[in-house]
């Protein structure tokens, strides 16, 4: 969420700011020393001691200092004047009693809490705020396309053009190219030293076209996205290339901590990112996190199952395909972890007491009995595969339908038997696959009485729509807890 909102939201301004902050830097850098310009500085510092104003300052090696590069450019003194004229005057000694802040005279255009984000952004803070918008390109990029860290940081600027419409108008989605340089070969088998484009192109959904196009705004055309010159703004490193992924991994650890200060100080205490009981996130987690979600909500995160569809698809052998292997692995793991966690769930239950109707019950009930064998096991990506082709194992539960899918693809009406796993997004209810818990019984209901609660505060037609769903969803409790099954009565 903030590496998003930095992109999507905080971007514009951060940019413009600076923008603004090299102009004046080097704006500072050019003036010279005239006699027009002491008196101009003079007159500055005589308003701001007489009304008693903050001066501008900046802090440097932990101390804070004059501001000087800020002050030269407002007033159009030089460098020299500025540290001459302030040490003169005690200035120096002052700003330790008046610190001030450095305004830059750019619009503030994002939001946070519905609140602009920033009065003004600092002159001595655009520099960080670039660092926090870098990083957050980079979690944005390599956590919703399942790149690794080293793919992400050698992308280019220009490598995710927009597409062109097709004869009907229609506009394909986003792709992602990129070189690479392990396994280039030309005809006769040479290593290609200028790499080649990689085969099997990333999709990229809108939030990661919005952070290359934000990352094309820092660098120039045909340049690394994250490249060092343009992103170590201190300037420590010689020569060329990216940003090193223990860098951007050192980043990522910052990046929390900026994003937990602006919430903290915003008092947006729900939106503090917690420690993470397995310490540093890193750079290599995102991928898995992703697998987990596209396995965990099938039907929730529709634009990511959308992004990974390419990725059960065949390719050509080489690093591309070595590539989309090791995500695909993480993939069946993740879905595998979740079928298990799913029946695991369910036997607990059933051993409690809890009830379970509906024509794929006894299903259901077989299916959890053998979720003992797998509990503490850690699975590998030859058992996932394993575990995802038993069919008596094809339990989905589907929070949003309060249903329960125990898949049987000749049963199937969400997408008549033409697939291996259901369509959670389309589910019947009078489907031959479909149990249902004594949970879901209660959410049922709880549905229907906020739709009663609804249909008293809309028109009468739309009143009396909402009024029979509920009633539906009703009979459906009723027909549950008048057909439910339990092992405890022996039924089951």
């Amino acid at each position: 969420m903030w590496a998003i909102r930095t992109v999507e939201e905080f971007s514009d301004d951060i940019l413009s700011a600076w923008t603004e902050r090299n102009r004046l830097h080097a704006q500072a850098a050019a003036n010279i020393a005239t006699p027009a310009s002491r008196a101009a500085l003079r007159a500055f510092m005589d308003r701001t001691d007489a009304d008693r104003l903050p001066i501008p300052t900046t802090q440097w090696l932990g101390r804070t200092t004059i501001a000087g590069a800020y002050i030269a450019a407002l007033t159009g003194a030089s460098l020299s004047q500025v540290y001459s004229t302030t040490r003169d005057h005690g200035w120096r000694q002052a700003a330790l009693d008046r610190p001030g802040r450095c305004p830059l005279r750019v619009p503030v255009t994002g939001t946070l809490g519905g609140i602009p984000w920033r009065d003004a952004v600092d002159y001595t803070e655009a520099g960080f705020l670039m660092r926090q918008l870098g990083t957050a390109c980079f979690i944005v990029i390599t956590y919703l396309t399942g790149m690794r860290p080293g793919e992400a940081a050698g992308l280019r600027s220009g490598c995710c053009p927009d597409p062109e419409p097709d004869s009907a108008g229609r506009t394909e989605r986003h792709l992602i190219t990129s070189t690479v340089y392990k396994t280039a070969r030309d005809e006769d088998g040479n290593h290609r030293s200028e790499g080649e484009v990689r085969d099997a192109p990333w999709v990229a959904i809108a939030p990661v076209v919005n952070a290359i196009r934000v990352l094309e705004r820092m660098v120039p055309p045909g340049q690394l996205l994250f490249d060092h010159h343009a992103h170590d703004l201190r300037g420590t490193r010689a020569g060329t290339g990216s940003l090193t992924v223990h860098t951007l991994g050192t980043r990522v650890e910052d990046f929390i901590t900026w994003a937990n200060h602006e919430a903290a100080a915003r008092g947006l205490v729900h939106e503090v990112i917690p420690p993470d009981p397995h310490g540093r996130i890193g750079t290599e987690r995102f991928r898995r996190s992703l697998a987990w979600h596209i396995a965990r909500r099938p039907g929730g995160l529709v634009a990511l199952a959308i992004q990974y569809g390419h990725l059960r698809t065949s390719v050509a052998a080489g690093y591309a395909a070595r590539s989309r292997d090791g995500i695909h692995d993480l993939l069946d793991i993740e879905t595998a972890r979740a079928t298990i966690d799913t029946v695991a769930d369910l036997n607990a239950a059933l051993e409690d007491g809890l009830g379970i109707s509906g024509p794929a019950a006894r299903r259901a009930i077989k299916a959890a009995a053998t979720a003992p064998q797998y509990t503490g096991t850690v699975i590998t990506a030859r058992q996932a595969r394993q575990i995802l082709a038993n069919p008596h194992l094809a339990v989905y539960d589907n929070p949003h339908t309060l249903l329960m899918c125990v898949y049987k693809r000749d049963k199937a009406l969400c997408h008549r038997g033409l697939k291996d796993t259901p369509s959670l997004d389309r589910c019947v209810p009078t489907c031959a696959n479909i149990a249902r818990t004594d949970q879901r019984a209660t959410g049922l209901r709880l549905r229907a009485t906020a739709l009663d609660q609804q249909a008293g505060h809309v028109p009468g037609p739309l009143g009396e729509r909402l009024q029979s769903n509920a009633a539906r969803l009703r009979d459906l409790a009723d027909t549950h807890h008048r057909t439910r099954t339990t092992l405890q009565d022996g039924t089951a």
